[in-house]
């Protein structure tokens, strides 16, 4: 792991290594599936565990966040020193009580997304497979970012928000190569977007997360807020997919 000085306006960034020690929960993988309770089989169980075992391999990794003073003039929002403001009111609600936030970018590279291509051609069940573990690790690496931005907001006398990503509520997701560039995010861990606003590689997560005043009580993450509601099947099916 890679640790920068963390004053504010510089970037923290983790490098992680194949087979890196944080772990892809299989109950993940299984909900991702769909899987609700069922019993399943010793072959699918063995897969499984294979298929998290290649994630692991193939993935590379990684994450880089930045902390900003935020910039308040009448009705907008903004980052200081970024030519990045926030539209939407949903954004301005969730950092009612912030005065910084962290910008962070997560991936897991390209490699594990060419190995789910390949298995795409060959072998649909198992490509599948890894699909739902790759995105189960990509979740627990955002938590592990998480973790250690909320450490830094404490060391601050702050508490955190939850992650807030582009494309959530009325923020736009044609964010996403601005937040990106300010991160420097192409140079430093592989994560761009494309012109229609998708990460790439794909197993990849970009958010927002406040550092709110000490002792405001932070909103819990709730599903309406989400630009998947209406077509989601983990809440049609009375869960949550986690992000």
């Amino acid at each position: 792991m890679q640790n920068l000085c963390l004053k504010r306006g510089l970037a923290k960034i983790y490098t992680g290594t194949k087979g890196d020690a944080l772990n892809i929960d299989k109950n993940e993988v299984l909900r991702y599936l769909g899987y609700r309770d069922q019993e399943i089989d010793e072959d699918l169980d063995k897969l499984i565990d294979q298929c998290i075992e290649e994630v692991k391999d193939s993935s590379k990794p990684k994450y880089i966040y930045k902390v900003f003073d935020l910039e308040r003039v009448e009705d907008s929002l903004g980052l200081q020193g970024s030519n990045l403001a926030f539209q939407g009111e949903d954004i301005k609600e969730h950092l009612k009580y912030s005065e910084r936030c962290a910008l962070l970018a997560v991936t897991l590279g390209v490699q594990v997304e060419q190995k789910i291509k390949y298995y795409n051609r060959i072998n649909l069940t198992k490509a599948v497979i890894m699909d739902s573990c790759a995105t189960a690790y990509v979740e627990e690496l955002a938590d592990q970012a998480e973790w250690e931005i909320k450490k830094e907001a404490e060391s601050q006398g702050c508490g955190i928000t939850f992650r807030f990503s582009p494309g959530y509520g009325d923020l736009p997701i044609e964010m996403q190569g601005t937040f990106l560039n300010l991160l420097d995010a192409g140079r430093r861990i592989g994560l761009v977007a494309t012109e229609t606003s998708i990460l790439t590689p794909r197993k990849s997560v970009t958010a927002i997360i406040g550092f709110q005043k000490s002792g405001v009580e932070s909103k819990a993450r709730t599903c309406e807020i989400c630009s998947k509601y209406d077509e989601c099947n983990f809440r049609k099916g009375g869960g949550v997919c986690g992000s």
